[in-house]
Parts: structure tokens; sequence; C-alpha cells
């Protein structure tokens, strides 16, 4: 084994039918790092009694990585939400061993905690500030090296190729790192007929310490002008993925972790499983026969002196017209949204929302 590889392992779901499926990959000693989405359980009484015991033994190693999905760090309001949030991350990070924690980039499509999806949005100076503030203040509250994951749905061309450099800026006063989800570029380039290096390129990929894989599914409606790829997390890796992927690992100086994504509800027969598994080795093989010279990077941690949270009530106001708009399924009348992304924009909210 190449000492420097990066470790493999799995966004952890605690779904019996996942288990069902993973278990093979965790008795044959293959998972080397799980990722835990810490916030998607509302209640511990829900969780099944095998996961904090999955959670210890992984953190104890310093192979546990923390996920989050609710924290909307992009929100130009602050509130209850965002308070009970850090406290609860403040609790896990102190229950468990996380080696970092990130979240996802982009405006939540509700400010309703436990609901919604992450949207693009217009990338300001005024949105920068407020992200760098909530990440400031989630790195205070956990003290671990803070990520962010790009984002699948995009509005148009320009937000695809602007978001890597923004999150660059957004990262920077904290040391912070990138998520390089692969399946969601994949999902831009197709959408949006770019070329996936192009975009991938177009990241910090000297910043890239986690990268994402995962499949995902078309919709073929007819109100579409073409078929849509969605990151829907229920199928199988594409193949165009996994021929690039060594290239990708090359070009990641400070890689650390691959992780293998695929929701525990999608699992519906043996099958499934089988394919999971397989996609899961074909992976690992990539990573065993490519040849690295990546090292691991000191995060070093820092402590922030902040004021109140920052509010900016005009694009507070921009946010939440843009929520209802599409909550609505009004027309699209936001010249900056490709067509096929707001009727897209719009069935996730039916699916996230309700």
């Amino acid at each position: 084994m190449k000492k420097n590889k990066p470790k493999l392992g799995l966004s952890i779901m605690p779904n019996p039918e996942f288990i069902a499926a993973a278990l093979p990959l965790f008795e044959s000693a293959q998972v080397e790092v799980i990722e835990w989405s810490f916030d998607t359980i509302l209640d511990k009484k829900y969780q099944p009694e095998w996961l904090p015991l999955v959670l210890k033994e992984y953190g104890d190693n310093n192979r546990l990585l923390g996920h989050g999905v609710y924290y909307a760090p992009l929100d130009a309001n602050w509130g209850p939400n965002q308070d009970n949030w850090l406290q609860k991350a403040k609790l896990e990070t102190l229950a468990y061993n996380y080696n970092h924690l990130s979240e996802h980039f982009g405006v939540m499509s509700s400010a309703n905690a436990h609901h919604g999806f992450p949207l693009p949005f217009d990338l300001s100076d005024t949105i920068l500030k407020i992200g760098i503030d909530r990440l400031k203040r989630l790195q205070n509250t956990v003290q671990l090296d803070i990520g962010i994951e790009n984002l699948a749905l995009a509005s148009n061309v320009s937000d695809i190729l602007k978001q890597g450099a923004f999150i660059e800026k957004l990262v920077a006063p904290i040391n912070g790192f990138v998520i390089l989800d692969l399946h969601n570029i994949y999902c831009q380039s197709i959408n949006f007929d770019l070329d996936l290096l192009t975009i991938i390129t177009s990241y910090p990929l000297h910043l890239v310490k986690e990268i994402h894989l995962s499949g995902g599914s078309w919709d073929h409606a007819p109100n579409l002008t073409k078929p849509i790829r969605r990151d829907t997390h229920d199928g199988r890796i594409p193949e165009v993925l996994l021929d690039l992927l060594p290239e990708v690992l090359q070009r990641c100086p400070v890689l650390e972790f691959v992780i293998f994504e695929r929701l525990g509800d999608t699992f519906q027969n043996e099958n499934d499983g089988l394919e999971f598994r397989a996609d899961f080795n074909k992976i690992q093989a990539i990573i065993d026969h490519t040849a690295f010279s990546s090292n691991a990077r000191q995060w070093t941690l820092k402590k922030h002196d902040l004021g109140p949270p920052l509010i900016d009530l005009p694009l507070l106001n921009k946010q939440q017209e843009l929520r209802e708009h599409i909550r609505l399924e009004t027309a699209n009348n936001h010249p900056e949204w490709n067509t096929n992304m707001w009727i897209t924009a719009t069935k996730l909210y039916k699916k996230w929302n309700t």
C-alpha cells in the first residue's frame, strides 16, 4: 500500500438496506473511513443501536468525517435554526472524534430547519461576506477543519464556472478545504454541455481534501428540452467518471479521502447491493493502481473574533423571493436561470420540502 494514497470509505446511512449492502465491505476491512451527516436524524432515539458504536470506532482511529446538510452557510438571515444547528454540531463533536466537518455550498430552498435542498444564488461580495461569517462561527464552535462541497444544481453556465473561485475565497479566511463532488460536476457537464475537465480544473484543486463519488438518474419529462441528469445518489457511478478518476486524483496534491455515496432507501433488491459493492471495488482498484505524489496538509485551526451574526436584508429579500417562486412553481421569471434548471428546482422543492 502506498502510504500517501487517500483513504476510501462510505457515506454511512442508518437504513437496514444500506447496512445489508455495505456489510461485506466492512467485514473485509475495505471501508477505511466513514462520513456521517450528523444533522439528518432529528432525534437520537430514532437512530439504530449500532450507529454510535460505529461512529466511536472510526472516530477513535481518526477515520470519521462529519458532513452537514442544514446549516445554510450562505443564508442572509440568522435565527434560532442556525443557533440550534451549531449547538448540535458542538455536542456531536464532543461525543465523537471527527477528523473534520463540511457543509454544502448554496442557499437552502427553505428557511425551515430539516427541509429543503441547496440552491445556487448570485455570487456577490455581500453573500461572500455572509458565508465567511457563517464558516467562522462554525469553526469557532467545533474547532475542526471546515470544508465546503460544490453544488450539483446550477442556474447557468456562468454560475458553474465561477463557483470554484468563489469557494476558494469563501474558505480562505478559515484555512478551509474543498470537497470535490464529481457526480455534481458530471450533472453540470451533461445539463449544460460543458467539458468535464474544464469544470473540474476551475476549482482550487490544491485545496481538495476529499472527493465524493456517486451515481444518479435521468429526468425525461416532456416539459424539458433535453434529458436532465439528477444527483439522486441512487444508481451506478457513470463510467466516464471512473475513467477520469486517475487524472483527477493526481491533480489533487493534498487529497486524503474518497467517499462513495448512495442513499440508504435506494436499495430495492439484492442486485442493487451487488452493483454498489462492484462500484466500490472499482474505485478501490483505481486508487490502488494510481501513482500519488500527494501529502497530507496541516490545516491550521483559527479562532475568530466575531460580533453579532451578519444579516443583510436586501439579500434576504432576494433569497426569499427566489424560494417563493420555486415553491409556487411560477414561470421562470429569473433571467439568470436556465429554464430546464428552473423546472428541476421546482421538482426538487416538491421532493424535499413536503
